[in-house]
């Protein structure tokens, strides 16, 4: 989909002004200072929760314009903060959004449009009763509206960046500063309508010496557009390219296809059987599921329009494994990732809680490849049979896979097996070296001798493990990438 009204315009550049010098304060009514005629604006910086000090040293709340002075105090229920209908845009990178937030949204950006509001946060006013040095809560504790208002800022790539405290994304929560500032960030309101948000601050001087709690104030935005508009009811949602049945370590890459075109928000849902709870699928929000197969499952995909209401919902469908008779052991998980932001590729091998990660992901000396390298380890091998009959350990990696629908090829996967301990009296020896089949060959996406032990000399406890290597194709999608070691032993 397009966007309704320009391209998206997600800001990377931070904003903060850092105070210099003293303090903050405590609670008190409103202040004859302040101006109570009431008033909106849909333009201009706004410190819309502002830290003032009182005569007697205490704080209140109240807000901060300069739209029609400079530094102008207003009571904030004497204020309506217009979000107008053209903050609204459609097909946000997700990648430079919260996680959870719609890729639509009224979306008032880090760094000041002039044709928006922009609003912000301000205790340097504290600074000379309390020290630069204070902290400061501002205390969001409840959102009367239409629907969700997320505050987050953005690193030097993009990425998103929390503001409130515990990790959170959207209010309520709180906004904590270890030292008095001037701050901005981006604003996502996911309806239209008008919020009122429950507000209340707390200083604490460095010392911990002094601290003052404001009234609760009301703050309110009206966002600007259709709240009444509701998601069309008629369309459909089905999945497609589900198979007839998987073999264990299979890549599935299921694709939802709805009956008109009207939004490209997913969320996908697993269950282990029809009476299990459905459990989201974390980062898969696209029209395309990929995942290894690694037991029998249903899935379902949810279509959502931008205010994250569900427009459709997919039956569930049936992800069937027949190994024909031959089910191999489920061994470590290898996932990896090629950030965004980065060009990077880390390989990481989970095994009975523990974890590698391989080096980060660089070009070859011939720039034609992606390189990496790391270990697995972990892999145990018990013999107790009395007859010691030896045994041999195999593993294979038939892809990777990343919840976009991303494959990367077992074959560009390679190792070289070691044993990493052995019991005494046991005999174990590691298998041979595999190239990764980024040139020539399948690499481990085949069966490929991890160690094994003679007859006579197998009984006992060993551990193997493998030095990765990675050689993929620079075409590779942007992702990460997981998937798991088969192994087996006879």
């Amino acid at each position: 989909m397009t966007s309704l009204r320009s391209r998206p315009r997600l800001t990377v550049a931070a904003v903060a002004a850092l105070a210099v010098g003293a303090s903050v304060l405590l609670a008190a009514p409103a202040h004859a200072d302040d101006i109570a005629e009431p008033i909106s604006f849909d333009t201009g910086h706004i410190d819309t929760f502002n830290i003032a000090v009182n005569d007697d040293g205490s704080i209140r709340l109240n807000l901060q314009e300069d739209v029609t002075g400079s530094h102008v105090q207003r009571t904030p229920e004497s204020v309506e903060l217009v979000v107008k209908n053209s903050a609204y845009q459609e097909n946000l990178p997700s990648a430079y959004l919260p996680v959870g937030a719609p890729t639509s949204l009224w979306y008032l950006p880090l760094t000041q449009d002039p044709d928006l509001l922009w609003p912000g946060w301000n205790s340097q006013g504290a600074a000379g009763a309390w020290g630069g040095q204070s902290t400061v809560d501002i205390v969001v504790s409840d959102v009367d509206g239409p629907g969700d208002v997320y505050l987050w800022s953005s690193g030097t790539f993009g990425d998103p960046r929390t503001l409130l405290a515990d990790g959170a994304w959207k209010f309520p929560g709180t906004i904590r500063q270890t030292f008095l500032a001037h701050s901005h960030a981006n604003w996502g309101f996911t309806a239209a309508g008008t919020y009122k948000l429950t507000v209340q601050a707390t200083i604490t001087s460095a010392d911990g010496a002094r601290t003052s709690t404001s009234e609760v104030e009301t703050y309110t935005f009206v966002v600007q557009g259709d709240a009444t508009e509701q998601p069309p009811t008629d369309v459909t949602l089905g999945i497609e390219n589900v198979g007839a049945h998987y073999h264990t370590g299979d890549v599935a890459s299921l694709r939802a296809v709805p009956s008109e075109d009207v939004s490209d928000h997913f969320h996908w849902f697993t269950r282990a059987s029809a009476d299990a709870e459905w459990e989201v699928v974390s980062g898969a929000f696209s029209s395309t599921y990929g995942f290894i197969v690694t037991s029998e499952q249903q899935v379902k995909a949810v279509l959502y329009d931008g205010n994250h209401t569900a427009i459709a919902e997919s039956a569930p469908v049936d992800i069937h494994i027949d190994d024909h008779g031959n089910t191999p052991g489920v061994g470590p998980e290898i996932n990896v990732s090629l950030p965004a932001n980065e060009g990077a590729l880390v390989l990481s091998v989970s095994a009975e809680g523990e974890s590698t990660t391989l080096s980060d992901l660089t070009l070859s000396s011939t720039a034609d490849r992606y390189e990496s390298t790391g270990s697995l380890t972990g892999i145990t091998v018990t013999d107790t049979r009395a007859t010691a009959p030896g045994w041999s350990s195999s593993g294979r990696v038939r892809a990777l896979a990343s919840v976009d629908g991303g494959v990367l090829d077992g074959k560009y996967l390679g190792w070289t097996p070691k044993v990493v301990s052995s019991s005494s009296g046991q005999t174990v020896t590691a298998g041979p070296a595999v190239a990764p089949g980024f040139a020539a060959g399948n690499g481990i996406k085949g069966w490929s001798v991890l160690g094994s032990a003679p007859a006579g000399a197998s009984v006992g406890t060993a551990v193997l493990g493998a030095d990765i290597r990675v050689e993929a194709p620079t075409t590779i999608e942007v992702g990460d990438y997981a998937g798991i070691v088969l192994i087996t032993v006879i």
